[in-house]
């Protein structure tokens, strides 16, 4: 039989030749109805994906061994329809067999009626994790999109965008510039998750003035959308709920605000901003969950005082929030990384802080653990700049041997998310204090210099 001839009923038939087994025996052992696979092996039936899967493991073959083949098989059969192509997109993306599914959607993009079935599909599979045979098919969808203000292809923008974010900050520049000009063609209520989204990346990438812009988005949306809300509720009309609390949108809108005043050293206008949502008198919900968001936010006003008032110079705070912070076990890493901004801005010794935290800071090297409301993103940056900050700490009071360790620990966090901006602040300060380091240290610097080349 030459390659040529080769198709999946050819195979099978060679193998119960070879066999010597009697198609009757092969349906009664592999529960297959004979009537079945005799149509099937004749031609007058398609093989379904089932069937296929079990012919495969009769035949003492690897699970998907046949679907090249049978991507190939689905386009020549004029019988081919939706009912047969799901099952088996569905069971590639299980065994992880993403060319097929690739190849099945590069196929059925000819016709631009399987669009919206292709996009359930997409949906389906994210919602059931298959991350990335969504994201193939996402991509698929847009490129197919007819219509560049459809709502459908703002979604699988959004799909995309949230399922291409990693640990790579130029990655994720990329992403959310893609992104953002989709943001007002969903409806309302997604919009309001898509900002928060994009405005959390973009603070990750401390693009402030972007971030801000987004927050102000947010913020007046859910405003809008909170006062239609209660209107329709006094109607005895119904209302569709975006995935978390509209006034949380609202109050979260002024959290953002005001890190980003911190950041920009702005502590006047941070302290305003905590107002915002330390203030919550407006909020008409009283369930229990309303009431657990808004003790949240609350808590979060409450460091955030201490916060800006210790980053203002009102140092007299510092030991009644280093307290209130030890009982917040997932504020602490966030809590910190303020105290050494404060700590080197006015040249104060929070030794005691650092030794009573070392554990929850060392720890965090190694386990990625949840810190307050920060994303993965801004967690990564945020540390890689406190183990800097840290370093410089111990370098302006003439400990080397501590600080060198942290601005390498600095080093190679900003070399895996691709945070350029703190590995130049690295190389310089390194530079200027290599003749204190030891030979060990200069080795690891190196070592470190060469990954950091290695993804340029």
């Amino acid at each position: 039989m030459s390659i040529l001839d080769k198709t999946i009923r050819t195979e099978f038939l060679h193998y119960i030749e070879e066999n010597k087994i009697l198609l009757y025996h092969f349906a009664e052992r592999s529960g297959i109805n004979s009537g079945t696979l005799s149509r099937v092996i004749n031609g007058s039936q398609p093989i379904s994906v089932k069937i296929l899967d079990i012919m495969t493991e009769y035949m003492g073959l690897e699970d998907g061994y046949f679907y090249e083949q049978y991507v190939s098989e689905l386009f020549d059969d004029s019988t081919m329809n939706w009912r047969r192509l799901r099952p088996f997109i569905i069971r590639c993306a299980e065994l992880g067999k993403y060319n097929c599914i690739e190849r099945t959607v590069d196929l059925m993009m000819e016709n631009p009626a399987y669009i919206q079935q292709l996009f359930d599909c997409a949906e389906s599979l994210n919602a059931k994790g298959s991350a990335e045979a969504a994201l193939i098919i996402y991509r698929k969808v847009c490129e197919g999109e007819r219509y560049q203000h459809a709502e459908r292809l703002a979604i699988c923008q959004y799909r995309i965008f949230k399922l291409s974010i990693n640990h790579d900050q130029q990655n994720n520049l990329e992403c959310a510039v893609q992104f953002d000009p989709f943001v007002a063609r969903l409806n309302e209520l997604e919009q309001l998750d898509a900002l928060k989204d994009l405005m959390n990346l973009y603070l990750s990438l401390r693009r402030w003035d972007k971030a801000e812009q987004l927050a102000t988005r947010m913020g007046k949306l859910a405003r809008v959308q909170y006062k239609i809300k209660h209107q329709r509720i006094q109607g005895g009309k119904s209302y569709q709920e975006p995935s978390k609390a509209l006034f949380g949108y609202i109050l979260y809108s002024s959290l953002i605000k005001g890190a980003i005043a911190e950041e920009q050293n702005d502590y006047h206008q941070a302290l305003h901003y905590v107002s915002g949502y330390e203030n919550q008198d407006w909020i008409i919900e009283k369930d229990p969950v309303a009431e657990l968001t808004k003790k949240q936010f609350r808590e979060w006003a409450a460091a955030n005082r201490y916060l800006y008032q210790i980053l203002a110079g009102k140092i007299d705070v510092l030991d009644e929030y280093v307290e209130y912070l030890s009982a917040r076990e997932n504020e602490i890493l966030r809590g910190m990384f303020k105290l050494i901004k404060a700590a080197n801005t006015h040249n104060m010794n929070i030794d005691y802080v650092l030794e009573r935290f070392k554990m929850k800071i060392s720890s965090h090297m190694f386990i990625q653990d949840r810190v307050g409301s920060y994303t993965d993103q801004i967690i990564d940056d945020r540390f890689a700049i406190f183990l800097m900050d840290v370093g410089d700490y111990y370098l302006n009071s003439d400990r080397a041997r501590v600080g060198i360790q942290f601005l390498l620990d600095s080093l190679a966090i900003s070399a895996k998310i691709n945070n350029d901006a703190c590995m130049v602040r690295v190389f310089c300060t390194f530079d200027s204090i290599r003749h204190l380091a030891t030979n060990e240290e200069l080795h690891r610097y190196t070592t470190l210099l060469k990954e950091v080349r290695k993804t340029r």
